[in-house]
């Protein structure tokens, strides 16, 4: 579907203004300590799914999904290529992997939206399938699945994702900012973990994604591209450019503290607020071409992706840097938050804001008047990472077994240029 309706800019906005008053009381309001009650009064996501026993339709998304789990699992793709092979990692059969610490593949936890699936797609399906039926193994697992957390066509704005028509007939969830498209659990479990394992093991490994990090010092990477999750907690990866401002630091201070964002494809300048002028990176085919798939009028060519501890926050701003209004995807691994999106209105200087409680797997697609609206995020709610995730990487990396159950991880990917055939995949 085509969403290319998206609102244009009468003048380019100021990356360096500041968010409305009203907007920055609100953003303080949730950054501090609160009650129980108004945790409760937030739209959490969770509460939005409508429970069904309807199973994931045999096209679109399933077979999405499918592609992007087959081709990282049994094919040996980069994003496992350095996983170390060793006890409990579940391995049978030439070629093929089980994500490591994560046995449960299709497991999420109980609730009264999402019931409990503690049965593994491995299990049922073996490993020794030639790639057509590894497909279609995959798929199957996700259809026989009771879908209430992936109701997708129940999901407010999920005809977005199914139906040609030029308006959503479910509409957005909210008008507040209007062309907001909440998704919640859009990606099953198998996904997020398989998603989780190209960012982490494979995407933070190559040299050319620069972080936060690489602004001060230099980076040593382990060898043949492994995962910096294989490297010893102890080992000083990381020394300062300038001995005298900054002190060397471990690989665990790196990936515990100090670790706040890696940049893919268009590698964003957050100096200069603007995009080099070089050819970038080349953006992981494999995201692309999921993202691409599900939205598609976004042409995946810059992502950032935010590393959240407990106590980290990300301020209000605007994406604006982008030379298109394509929408912008947003997706949440990991630890719930509290994330605040509004604009003003030009006419009536009202301010339409949104409170949300993101949990992981949940899809933000910003398209419309929210595309160029502010959002951050205030706080990240300890405790609250899904029990598929929070072993990961797993008893396979000594040292690092359970990093993710302290973390909340962000994908947001965008558009960078407007070109002929945008949208088109």
């Amino acid at each position: 579907m085509d969403q290319s309706s998206n609102a244009s800019l009468d003048a380019p906005l100021d990356p360096y203004e500041t968010a409305p008053q009203e907007l920055k009381d609100l953003y303080k309001s949730w950054t501090g300590v609160f009650s129980s009650a108004r945790l409760r009064d937030t739209a959490n996501t969770a509460s939005l799914i409508t429970p069904t026993s309807a199973s994931m339709p045999n096209t679109g998304m399933g077979d999405v999904f499918a592609e992007f789990v087959v081709k990282n699992l049994y094919n040996r793709c980069p994003a496992l290529d350095n996983v170390p092979e060793g006890p409990g990692m579940g391995l049978s059969g030439e070629g093929s992997k089980e994500i490591p610490g994560l046995d449960s593949l299709g497991h999420h936890r109980s609730s009264s939206n999402s019931p409990a699936q503690t049965d593994t797609f491995f299990r049922e399906t073996g490993r020794d399938t030639k790639l057509k039926d590894q497909q279609e193994s995959i798929l199957k697992f996700l259809e026989d699945r009771p879908v209430g957390a992936y109701s997708f066509k129940n999901i407010p704005g999920g005809c977005f994702l199914f139906c040609g028509c030029t308006v959503c007939i479910c509409g957005p969830l909210s008008d507040r900012p209007p062309g907001l498209i909440i998704l919640p659990q859009l990606f099953p479990p198998i996904v997020q973990q398989v998603l989780l394992e190209c960012l982490l093991h494979r995407e933070l490994a190559i040299p050319e994604n620069k972080t936060n990090i690489h602004l001060h010092y230099n980076v040593s990477y382990p060898e043949r591209k492994a995962s910096f999750f294989s490297t010893e907690p102890e080992f000083y990866s990381f020394n300062p450019k300038d001995p005298g401002e900054h002190k060397r630091f471990t690989n665990r201070v790196a990936l515990e503290k100090s670790l706040r964002w890696i940049t893919l494809g268009g590698q964003y300048d957050w100096t200069k607020k603007a995009y080099p002028s070089e050819i970038p990176p080349q953006f992981p085919e494999d995201i692309a071409r999921l993202i691409g798939a599900l939205f598609s009028d976004v042409e995946p060519e810059a992502a950032i992706v935010n590393i959240y501890s407990a106590k980290d926050k990300l301020s209000l701003h605007r994406d604006v840097s982008e030379e298109t209004n394509r929408g912008l995807v947003s997706i949440s691994l990991g630890c719930s938050c509290i994330f605040i999106i509004g604009l003003k209105d030009k006419k009536t200087e009202e301010i339409h804001y949104q409170v949300l409680r993101l949990n992981s797997g949940d899809v933000l697609y910003m398209s419309g008047q929210s595309r160029y609206a502010w959002h951050g995020v205030p706080k990240i709610l300890p405790g609250t990472c899904p029990e598929y995730l929070e072993c990961w990487p797993g008893k396979a990396y000594p040292g690092w077994d359970g990093w993710m159950s302290r973390k909340r991880i962000n994908l947001n990917i965008r558009q960078m240029y407007e070109s002929v055939g945008s949208g088109c995949h």
